[in-house]
């Protein structure tokens, strides 16, 4: 590759609608590692994303301020007004709500025309709010710094809207990032065909606007090919990974004593939504059928949390009498979260039900802290593949309780039995974050630009 310094560094527009200080760490670290490698490779990048001055339903501060200090000090963030409702007015209109008969009729009726308008015309998701601020800040971001290209980050999926709508008026190559699938995906057999129409006529005209298209799993690249078998040159699998910098300090760590009680942690937040459903009430029921057949397992065992559990599983927890067992550790700074992972006896994550494409990143850090075993819960697809094939742990489907239950049996014995399971990082210099940025610089740098 030509050495950067050797040639004009050239810029780029970067459109992530979810960004630091916004949603967990999980949401936003992929496009932050690459931001933080590309000046190193030729490309100066201005990110456009949400105004942070407030909180909005959809994008919460729930940890990822710690992600800044990874940009270096090239990178240029922009923020566009987000063109939806702002937390504090949603919830002074439900106090209000409840202050008044005819205020709450008035307030809950413009509560259901809001949810109908979101499921029937704000297509392809209730952020295209944003597009026409973001068209127009980015359209002058572009004229002012002479930009060579644009690099979108989805979900959500209207990110890629205003990518390829950017793409048409300033003519400037066009790269999709899609971390999570659009089409033919659960939360969209949800809809209305009429709405699930337009989101397949939507992505058709995204990825015919781009110059190339980013898929992160085999499985999800092979579905895009099949669907666009005439552009499956533009596609390109660049899967998730880890910056190992930040695991680094880890290899001088003192090893862990297993002296304790069986520890296993699950990392970063649970979703509850319909369509993005990651429950863990069948772990949950395996931890409380431990609990009865093995007291004495039961109770030299805990599961910790870090972040924080929703409201919904919090409730589980306490019906199923497990709250002496489950912990939530909140919200840990690195290296405080690395050496809880580091000291694990096992870790937990849970995949999107009904999603075979989807292999959640957290995987990635799981393996960098060279360590616990990881018992993934997911559908058969790209996550089991990886698994299996670096032998990472083991690979259950959401709602396998009993195989659940045995797993977690068989990790506890075997250290009990002075034998505990570990992995090693064989294989994840694949994954590394500086090298993923090679490779989307190297496609950056294939791409035509205008003169």
């Amino acid at each position: 590759m030509t050495n950067p310094s050797e040639k004009r560094l050239r810029k780029l527009l970067v459109i992530a609608y979810i960004f630091p200080p916004f949603f967990s760490v999980g949401g936003s670290i992929r496009v932050v590692k690459f931001l933080k490698y590309l000046p190193s490779l030729g490309w100066k990048s201005y990110v456009l994303t949400v105004d942070d001055s407030r909180e909005y339903k959809s994008l919460r501060r729930e940890g990822s301020e710690e992600l800044l200090s990874d940009l270096p000090s090239e990178v240029v963030v922009c923020r566009a007004v987000a063109g939806e409702a702002s937390s504090s007015l949603l919830e002074k209109g439900r106090a209000a709500r409840e202050k008044n008969k005819l205020l709450k009729l008035v307030i809950n009726t413009l509560r259901d025309i809001r949810d109908w308008v979101t499921r029937w015309l704000l297509i392809p998701d209730e952020n295209i709010t944003w597009l026409p601020f973001a068209v127009r800040q980015g359209r002058t971001i572009i004229k002012e710094n002479a930009i060579d290209a644009i690099f979108v980050t989805c979900p959500p999926h209207s990110a890629a809207v205003i990518g390829a709508v950017l793409k048409r008026l300033t003519r400037r190559p066009l790269v999709l990032d899609f971390r999570d699938d659009w089409v033919d995906t659960p939360w969209q057999a949800e809809r209305p065909a009429f709405v699930r129409w337009i989101n397949k006529w939507l992505e058709c005209f995204a990825v015919s606007s781009a110059s190339k298209v980013v898929l992160v799993t085999p499985v999800s690249h092979a579905a895009f090919e099949k669907r666009y078998p005439r552009q499956k040159d533009k596609m390109i699998y660049i899967p998730n990974g880890v910056d190992l910098a930040d695991y680094a300090y880890l290899d001088n760590a003192p090893p862990p004593t297993f002296d304790g009680k069986f520890t296993i942690v699950h990392a970063g937040l649970l979703t509850v939504a319909a369509d993005w459903n990651r429950d863990p009430k069948a772990f949950f029921q395996a931890l409380v059928n431990i609990r009865q057949a093995h007291p004495e397992i039961g109770e030299n065992m805990r599961m910790v949390f870090t972040g924080e559990l929703p409201p919904e599983y919090k409730a589980y927890v306490t019906e199923m009498g497990l709250k002496g067992m489950v912990e939530e550790a909140g919200y840990l700074p690195r290296p405080e979260f690395a050496t809880l992972l580091r000291n694990a006896d096992l870790l937990l994550t849970i995949n999107y039900a009904g999603f075979a494409t989807l292999i959640p990143g957290k995987i990635y850090e799981y393996w960098a802290v060279s360590g616990p075993p990881i018992m993934l819960l997911s559908e058969p697809g790209a996550a089991h593949q990886l698994i299996q094939q670096y032998k990472l742990g083991v690979a259950l489907k959401q709602n396998d309780t009993p195989g659940i239950q045995q797993a977690i049996l068989d990790y506890y014995q075997q250290r009990a039995e002075r034998h505990p399971v570990r992995i090693t990082r064989d294989g994840i210099d694949n994954f590394a974050r500086a090298k993923l940025a090679e490779k989307l610089a190297g496609a950056l740098d294939g791409l035509k630009f205008k003169s």
